[in-house]
């Protein structure tokens, strides 16, 4: 379901941007759905592996693991850089829901 709602608010802003508008602060929707959704695409991953998931790609026993550990290890910022999602729900109450400030 994430990833459904990641791609049509993609699909949303580029539509505006075609149609000759600017990127808002519905931007920050867009921050959340991708940094959660890689977060728990990473996981997801790493479960299916299971204990080869935290082997080094040339580690021996690691066999076709690829860079999954790496991957998760970078999915873990994505919720922090780029302005925290707490401080992105904060945007997207206050200027795309018109929700007073606390």
């Amino acid at each position: 379901m994430e990833a459904e709602a990641y791609c049509l608010n993609t699909y949303a802003t580029a539509s505006k941007l075609v149609a000759g508008g600017k990127i808002g602060a519905e931007a920050s929707l867009n921050k959340i759905f991708w940094s959660e959704m890689d977060l728990k695409m990473h996981e997801t991953g790493l479960a299916l592996l299971g204990h080869r998931a935290e082997l080094m790609p040339e580690a021996p026993a690691a066999g076709d693991v690829g860079t999954w550990l790496d991957g998760f290890l970078f999915s873990l910022a994505g919720p922090i850089y780029a302005g925290t999602n707490e401080i992105q729900r904060n945007v997207i109450a206050e200027r795309v829901l018109g929700m007073p400030r606390k």
